[in-house]
């Protein structure tokens, strides 16, 4: 009975480390196709797009189309994938009341604000820039995905918070519709 427990254990031991993903989004926010391979998957990214790869977690290799080889040790669950070596803007953005813009505290600073710069514009907010060839995915909308005008929050929050990242053309083109907003 003991030797049947044990392999009862070590059978759903396996099958549970078998089920687990790394999904890897390879991003090409450029106009230009871009090839990147991982391990030995060659893969094809058309401009503006992202193409998904699931692989098993550990140790792979990605080889960049300048024949940069990085090995990395996957072990969460999604991870994007900067091929072009671009910048990226992680911004925070506020629905509903934001806690720093109380009028009851007029001048209070938002302690998470801070100054980066990004495609040579200095910005002061919750932003960080990415640069980075791997990154791990912490937002909850990638590059060209559209944030909600919206978003459900429970009564008892004054506000709630979503991530995005922002491709370089994405910024740009969010730079024009202000400045496009504005003249009118």
């Amino acid at each position: 009975m003991k030797k049947f427990f044990i392999l009862s254990i070590l059978a759903l031991t396996v099958l549970t480390s078998c089920d687990r993903t790394v999904d890897l989004a390879i991003d090409n926010p450029t106009k230009f196709e871009l090839e990147i391979t991982v391990d030995t998957l060659r893969v094809m990214v058309p401009p503006k797009d992202v193409v998904w790869v699931e692989m098993g977690p550990g140790e792979h290799q990605l080889t960049l189309e300048n024949d940069s080889i990085i090995k990395f040790n996957f072990q969460e669950s999604v991870y994007m994938i900067n091929a072009s070596q671009s910048e990226y803007l992680v911004s925070t953005e506020y629905y509903g009341t934001h806690p720093y813009e109380n009028p009851m505290y007029p001048g209070m600073k938002n302690p998470l604000s801070k100054e980066v710069t990004f495609l040579g514009f200095p910005l002061e907010g919750e932003y960080e820039v990415i640069t980075d060839v791997i990154n791990k995915v912490t937002w909850d909308y990638g590059p060209r995905e559209s944030l909600p005008e919206m978003i459900e929050m429970d009564a008892s929050d004054s506000y709630d918070t979503l991530k995005k990242v922002y491709d370089p053309r994405e910024f740009m083109d969010m730079l024009q519709s202000a400045y496009d907003t504005y003249e009118e």
